[in-house]
């Protein structure tokens, strides 16, 4: 679910959801991962870049692949939830949801040292619950304001006028280090920096 008009009223009618970061800066995130392929690649162009991220891992993914999670947070990257088995926690109970979250936080615990404090339902689908249950373990939900659809293959200099296009300051840009169009966005990504950075928009992460 790439569009924005979603996540806007959910941070507008849901406490404790936000879509958008604070107006002095721009906020890349990158979901699913991580990746044994992509991701590493990613935190070195990235470092290369001089540009901060935020993370939003699966669990199951985090105790698979450790080090890569390690590695991006060594890198001065932030790791946050996305749920453990990337299901749809729309219409979930009460009991799947803490489950989902409860072991997310401790994948990425036994990865870091830390928990996380941010979340991101898988595909944005979320019901009341979702924030309330995210709040008591001191999380806040994450969606975005802007998405070239990079879940899609598309050519990198259309995921790069997708995102540089539209970006403004305070927006969540949301791309993805796993899955059919992940190659496609590592290769889009210096151009998006730049393009950014062209309009006065620094890339940071979220906190």
């Amino acid at each position: 679910m790439g569009s924005a008009i979603l996540p806007r009223l959910a941070a507008r009618f849901m406490p404790g959801v936000i879509c958008r970061g604070n107006p002095d800066g721009v906020y890349l995130t990158f979901d699913d991962g991580p990746d044994p392929e992509i991701t590493p690649r990613l935190l070195v162009l990235l470092d290369h870049l001089k540009c901060p991220a935020t993370f939003f891992v699966t669990g199951f993914r985090a105790e698979r692949y450790p080090g890569i999670v390690r590695n991006a947070v060594n890198a001065g990257h932030v790791i946050a939830g996305h749920g453990y088995n990337h299901r749809s926690l729309l219409f979930a109970g009460e009991k799947t949801i803490r489950n989902e979250l409860n072991r997310t936080r401790e994948a990425i615990h036994q990865a870091t040292g830390d928990h996380p404090s941010l979340f991101r339902p898988p595909y944005g689908r979320l019901g009341p619950s979702v924030p309330e249950i995210a709040g008591e373990l001191g999380m806040t939900v994450v969606l975005w304001s802007l998405s070239p659809s990079d879940y899609r293959p598309a050519a990198p200099s259309r995921i790069v006028r997708r995102v540089v296009g539209r970006a403004g300051s305070g927006d969540i840009i949301l791309l993805h280090d796993r899955g059919r169009g992940s190659g496609q966005t590592l290769e889009a990504l210096p151009d998006i920096v730049e393009g950014l950075r062209a309009k006065g928009l620094e890339p940071k992460p979220l906190r």
